[in-house]
């Protein structure tokens, strides 16, 4: 009995589920999740009966250990670069070269929010909302049809979120998972079809047939790659310094993990400052920006959760409390993700809070196995499905906002696209592990 009234003598899973509900609720405050998450790990740490000292510097090390550093460049870069092409108006240079050279309205406002959402940036959503509504000339008046531009132009801006490596989430997972990004890639690749796939059928088919629009000249092959040249850089880079290395022999590679990732951010990086004319000063600049070192302060407290999950012996202690209470493994891989998700309603955010407590349930399968890839990929997409349907979610907001319609006349458009992926996913599940 006396157990029960000395938190100190509480199970290591009961402890880490009240510190997991007190960084989410304590992220409600306009508090950078960041301070959340990292205060979340030095609580857990003296919890779990370390000393003050001790706790300080488990943190520091977590802090400073090579998995941080190239996950923190590997992020500021890819913010950098998506804050060039955008200022530069490349972005918008990359839609007009489509819209030039693709003829079908349908087909624009769907490949639209595809294509921005290949950089991803805070409220890209409202830059791709005009050209959703350009293409498919319907005003954001009635409420049903503003409701379902709105679903279009939310539902296909995010199907780099399974599998796109400048996404901060999927850098962040790939990161804590251990794996190779290209593998990774490769895995999610599938069900980032069944994402578009499922829109087609449920949003893409109920459009109205638009009226002939005015003839804005020939568009070529030629001028969309130029334009989209820094993001054909990084996949570049990425395939062959990544095939470089499976290619290696034994031993590996010499130089460290994620160095095909971070090789490619900084040549996309440097084919866009060069494509928008930015010299070298005004680059270094954008480092300093508050979104960028916002994001920084973000990475930091999920790499002390992290590294404080493990050295506080958190880890081993809930592997031997979920057996003895017979708590099914997969159940927490997909339920801690998906409320995450649906709390945060930001991809790094769910990663963050919750992959540090699912990849120590994956400790007994092989790193980068089918099988592992399997779970962690099912922990990744359940916080994803989540997020989608968060009320949180700044994109959802945002073209709710530009479409004049409300949340809920929004929801019942992504049932369906929503149904397809999860069917997608349990068996893609099924199959791999």
């Amino acid at each position: 009995m006396s157990e029960i009234f000395n938190p100190l003598l509480w199970p290591s899973l009961v402890k880490v589920l009240i510190i997991f509900v007190l960084v989410v609720s304590t992220s409600r405050f306009k508090i950078n999740l960041g301070y959340c998450i990292a205060g979340g790990g030095l609580l857990l740490g003296l919890w779990m009966g370390h000393g003050p000292v001790s706790v300080a510097s488990e943190a520091g090390q977590a802090l400073v250990s090579p998995v941080s550093l190239r996950l923190a460049l590997a992020v500021a870069f890819m913010l950098v670069l998506s804050h060039l092409m955008k200022e530069g108006g490349q972005l918008e240079r990359i839609v007009g070269s489509f819209s030039r050279l693709v003829r079908s309205p349908k087909a624009t406002a769907a490949v639209m929010p595809a294509i921005i959402g290949l950089l991803p940036m805070p409220g890209g959503a409202l830059f791709s909302a005009p050209m959703v509504e350009a293409s498919c000339q319907a005003g954001p008046g009635g409420q049903a049809k503003g409701s379902l531009l709105a679903a279009v132009n939310y539902w296909f801006r995010h199907h780099g979120e399974y599998w796109w490596p400048m996404y901060p989430g999927f850098i962040l997972v790939v990161s804590l998972l251990g794996v190779d990004t290209l593998a990774f890639m490769l895995i999610m690749l599938p069900l980032a079809m069944v994402h578009i796939g499922g829109g087609i059928w449920f949003l893409l088919r109920r459009l109205p047939e638009p009226p002939a629009q005015e003839d804005r000249g020939v568009g070529s092959v030629a001028e969309f790659m130029k334009e989209c040249a820094p993001i054909l850089v990084m996949i570049a880079v990425v395939v062959v310094v990544s095939s470089l290395g499976a290619l290696w022999g034994k031993g590996g590679p010499p130089w460290p993990d994620g160095t095909a990732l971070i090789v490619g951010l900084a040549g996309a990086l440097i084919a866009a400052a060069i494509a928008n004319r930015v010299g070298p000063l005004k680059v270094l600049a954008t480092f300093g920006r508050r979104d960028v070192l916002m994001m920084m302060v973000l990475i930091a407290g999920i790499m002390i959760f992290q590294g404080l999950m493990k050295s506080s012996g958190a880890v081993g202690a809930i592997q031997q409390e979920m057996k003895a209470y017979g708590i099914p493994t997969l159940a927490m891989i997909c339920l801690l993700p998906f409320v995450s998700g649906l709390v945060t309603g930001i991809a790094v955010g769910y990663v963050g809070a919750s992959m540090p407590l699912v990849v120590p349930l994956l400790a007994g399968m092989g790193l980068g196995d089918l099988s592992y890839l399997a779970h962690g990929g099912l922990a990744f997409v359940c916080g994803f499905f989540g997020m989608m349907l968060s009320p949180l979610h700044l994109c959802f907001l945002l073209s709710r906002d530009y479409f004049k319609c409300t949340l809920t006349s929004c929801y019942p458009y992504l049932y369906g696209p929503l149904a397809v992926n999860i069917v997608g996913l349990v068996l893609w599940y099924l199959i791999l592990a």
